[in-house]
């Protein structure tokens, strides 16, 4: 596998999108996954058996930098927008979840960089090697001591715990009301500094030896991820590795640490299962596609389907984008916005699930592209950030 660097693009690169095309950055990434594809799929068994990443697909993804397409070029990282990452995203997954959820999940750390102080963020987001896995459920408790915070707690789902040079957790601050620790934005609701029982929730961030790792992801799909659970016992965190999600200390200059925690979760995400389906239903119908008329008509129809939740799914992050440049991305427009999102994705799941019965027993052998990418679709949608609103009565 080549170990591709950004210095092989044309002088071009740097452009940004113009008129729904890739910019040359975003073009030479995806130009970069399309060459890898055929190879990365043979992978995919190897990838289940061993539930890791070989260290030369590590290396492969941190050469495209995608683990920093939000960190800024002047951190080492793509500086890439929202829309252009989201593209990213679905072609890595439309390949291999397991690669497009690291991705996300790796480069979504990204958005943290203004959270930090500028030389602390460059120390942390610098290095070639710097990735974030992280998870935010606050599952610790914290107490203020002087210059930090001791921290104790137990999180689980730390996806590219494998690799990670840093680990996030939320806590709740033991003793602290919001007016004496600073709530931040609720956009993202307690992963992004919300009230939890009348308590504050603050982020800390930990290197891997303050952390111990539990190997324990077990799950449906989405095999290779390495979401492992971390713990830290009465460790102490430096003010300057505590932080709020979503409130900035500083302008990077990036508009995507602009948006709501929550819509940029929900598109990041979003983006991976619109990619599952897409190369569900591109293996589907393949080379082995069902051979009788009227059952790839049925196929195809479903392929039409999930087709429209992703042009959905991709016109309302177009859509956020504009509104957030524009200055009226307000709680409403993001509310709809993500909605819109949610359902994008779960029209995949659908979408896949309705096309199971045609496709006979090559969707059900565990080994085979249709039932891995069935059950990672299915992993990722189960996550609470996609959960579907409640039917109404």
């Amino acid at each position: 596998m080549r170990d591709f660097r950004m210095d092989d693009r044309d002088p071009s690169a740097g452009e940004r999108a113009e008129n729904g095309q890739p910019g040359g950055r975003t073009a030479a990434i995806l130009s970069a996954i399309a060459a890898e594809k055929e190879a990365l799929v043979r992978r995919g068994p190897e990838l289940e058996r061993t539930g890791l990443l070989p260290d030369e697909l590590v290396v492969w993804m941190r050469s495209l930098r995608l683990f920093k397409l939000f960190v800024p070029e002047a951190f080492g990282g793509a500086g890439l927008t929202l829309g252009e990452a989201v593209r990213i995203y679905e072609a890595l997954s439309a390949v291999d979840g397991s690669l497009g959820w690291l991705a996300q999940i790796g480069s979504g750390g990204g958005y943290f960089v203004p959270s930090f102080r500028p030389e602390i963020a460059r120390a942390f987001f610098s290095p070639p090697e710097a990735v974030i896995a992280g998870t935010g459920h606050p599952a610790g408790r914290a107490r203020r001591v002087p210059g930090g915070y001791v921290v104790s707690g137990r999180w689980r789902y730390a996806s590219g715990a494998q690799y990670a040079t840093l680990f996030t957790a939320n806590a709740v601050v033991e003793g602290s009301a919001p007016s004496e620790e600073g709530g931040g934005p609720a956009s993202g609701g307690a992963a992004a500094g919300a009230k939890v029982s009348g308590k504050v929730v603050r982020a800390f961030a930990f290197f891997p030896e303050e952390v111990e790792l539990e190997r324990d992801w077990s799950a449906l799909g989405m095999v290779a991820t390495s979401g492992w659970t971390f713990s830290v016992r009465e460790r102490f965190v430096p003010e300057e590795r505590s932080f709020v999600v979503g409130e900035a200390l500083w302008d990077p200059g990036l508009l995507v640490y602009r948006l709501p925690f929550l819509l940029f979760a929900e598109a990041s995400i979003g983006a991976v299962c619109i990619g599952l389906g897409r190369g569900f239903f591109e293996a589907a119908l393949g080379e082995d596609a069902p051979t009788e008329a009227e059952v790839r008509e049925v196929v195809e129809r479903l392929r039409a389907e999930a087709d429209d939740g992703r042009l959905l799914f991709f016109a309302a992050v177009a859509e956020a984008e504009r509104r957030l440049s524009a200055g009226t991305l307000d709680e409403a427009a993001a509310r709809r916005l993500g909605g819109a999102m949610r359902r994008a994705a779960h029209a995949q799941r659908s979408a896949v699930v309705r096309a199971l019965p045609f496709l006979g027993m090559r969707a059900i052998r565990p080994e085979g592209q249709l039932n891995r990418r069935f059950r990672d679709l299915v992993t990722a949608c189960q996550h609470v950030v996609l959960r579907p609103a409640p039917p109404a009565g």
